[in-house]
């Protein structure tokens, strides 16, 4: 299979061995990668993979599922999303199955691609890491990134109001229009 890497700021596109999909895992054809910060860390040689993960760039992917290892309850043919390790920014990729999520109706797959990262991480700070509460207020901080727009988005369907803190009157307005209470520009009054 075709992959690309990493190597010493350069992307290659290179031949990969295909992995095996062993129990609980899922192949997936790769349709979309999302394009993350750990990618051109990694790109540039700032961040290197961890010992025994993919050296292939994207930590996420959507695409359909084309292999079902034993043990999995995925089908093939199935429409998912998938983060990873590493290794999304290639023809294919196994993964265990409990790191895949069906791409929610509506979407493309270039869209559902950008998903897994972004969620994963404001999920995590949000819910499991301060232990957020309904109703509970949040500020945060890069309102309008990736993170920042997927925490605007769970704290809206949580019930948690939220204000944020974003680089142009633009992102503010983008943040407000996900559900954002309000916010502020940071370079206001910095003359």
């Amino acid at each position: 299979m075709k992959a690309l890497q990493g190597v010493e700021g350069q992307v290659v596109w290179a031949d990969e061995p295909s992995p095996a999909c062993d129990v609980g895992q899922v192949r997936i054809r790769v349709a979309a990668a999302g394009l993350n910060r750990a990618d051109l860390l990694q790109k540039a040689g700032l961040y290197p993979p961890p010992p025994g993960a993919s050296q292939v760039l994207g930590l996420e992917c959507a695409g359909v599922i084309s292999e079902v290892g034993p043990g999995s309850s995925w089908q093939v043919g199935d429409r998912v999303c998938a983060l990873l390790a590493g290794g999304g920014m290639a023809e294919e990729v196994v993964v265990d199955g409990r790191h895949v999520l069906p791409v929610p109706e509506g979407l493309s797959l270039a869209e559902a691609a950008a998903l897994p990262e972004v969620y994963s991480t404001a999920w995590l700070n949000l819910f499991q890491l301060a232990a957020l509460k309904p109703g509970e207020k949040v500020l945060l901080h890069a309102g309008a990134s990736g993170v920042g727009s997927a925490a605007i988005q769970l704290c809206k369907a949580f019930g948690n109001p939220c204000w944020v803190s974003v680089g142009s009157t633009e992102r503010l307005a983008y943040c407000e229009a996900l559900g954002a209470q309000g916010g502020v520009v940071r370079t206001d009054g910095l003359e």
